[in-house]
């Protein structure tokens, strides 16, 4: 019922090892949604710290799971996952400060929503509640949204971390 974000730390013929960032019981069904790669499906069969361990139904060739999925040449990768928010945050733009409504964030950007008169390839920044400052530049517009892409990508801990604070995220449960 609930995402969260990990990282494939290992992957083999017989499954899965995930670095996890909420915490996860043995036994609890998990989809894994790789980036670029079909989704995985399975039940957590070990957890040791941060990690955990899932087994594949079937045993799998890694090489081909991995291979035909990738795009020739990084074109088309499909992007990182982007975390519906819902919240205020402050951005500024030039001098001022201004409140915005954060609608989703990733690693390397964000979408707000507002009516602030702004610039294609302006320089911002987004202050977003337990996050350092993000500062990055508009990469998009259409009506009243707004794409930002950050100047460096948040740390996957970083964001994994701020996103297990967003409400109904409390409990650690559910699919990856």
């Amino acid at each position: 019922g609930t995402q969260h974000l990990c990282l494939i730390r290992n992957i083999g013929d017989g499954g899965l090892m995930l670095e996890t960032y909420a915490p996860f019981d043995m036994g609890a069904a998990v989809r894994v949604e790789p980036k670029g790669c079909e989704p995985v499906s399975g039940r957590i069969c070990w957890v040791k710290d941060k990690n955990a361990g899932v087994p594949f139904a079937a045993p799998s060739d890694v090489a081909d799971y991995l291979t035909p999925n990738q795009p020739a040449g990084g074109e088309g990768m499909p992007r990182g996952p982007r975390l519906p928010v819902g919240r205020r945050a402050r951005l500024r733009i030039g001098v001022m400060w201004h409140i915005v409504e954060l609608i989703d964030l990733s690693q390397k950007g964000a979408k707000v929503q507002s009516d602030l008169p702004i610039e294609m390839d302006a320089g911002v920044e987004l202050m977003v509640e337990r996050l350092a400052p993000l500062p990055g530049r508009v990469r998009w517009m259409k009506e009243d949204r707004i794409g930002i892409e950050f100047s460096a990508a948040i740390a996957l801990a970083d964001l994994a971390a701020w996103a297990t604070t967003l409400p109904g995220e409390e409990d650690g449960s559910g699919a990856s």
